[in-house]
């Protein structure tokens, strides 16, 4: 599994990455309620919060699956999850510091682009990394 990663770095980071996919679908598919009440979404927010949660749910299953089969050739997914990342840094760091973040009731916090900061910065490594992998 090892090799066909390139090596112990790139199977962790994409572990890492996994983990993470699991841990946000699994808040916005199953604990929909909570998650919305954790940063005051108010109860209007479950429908979009578990779409979102579809997004990220099958970012880990088809993650799963090609840590198990392999990711020769997985460049676009990697790319996907690079480009959303990004796209969430920017638009997460603009949403926390709106007029949004001041609605009563929303507890904005800093996670909301860090999170993804963190997701951009460990695509990016695998998209160096392997990309003679990745691109099949």
């Amino acid at each position: 599994m090892v090799e066909s990663f390139g090596g112990s770095l790139n199977l962790i980071v994409w572990i890492v990455l996994l983990v993470g996919a699991i841990y946000y679908s699994y808040r916005c598919l199953f604990q929909t309620k909570a998650f919305v009440d954790q940063y005051g979404f108010g109860d209007s927010a479950v429908f979009m919060t578990r779409f979102a949660g579809t997004q990220v749910g099958a970012a880990a299953v088809i993650s799963l699956v090609l840590l198990f089969i392999g990711p020769q050739g997985a460049w676009a997914f990697v790319a996907w999850g690079w480009t959303q990342s990004l796209l969430a840094t920017v638009f997460g760091y603009q949403t926390v510091n709106s007029e949004w973040a001041n609605v009563e009731g929303v507890k904005a916090t800093a996670e909301g682009y860090l999170a993804p900061i963190v997701f951009l910065i460990l695509n990016t490594v695998l998209l160096v990394n392997m990309g003679s992998i990745l691109y099949g």
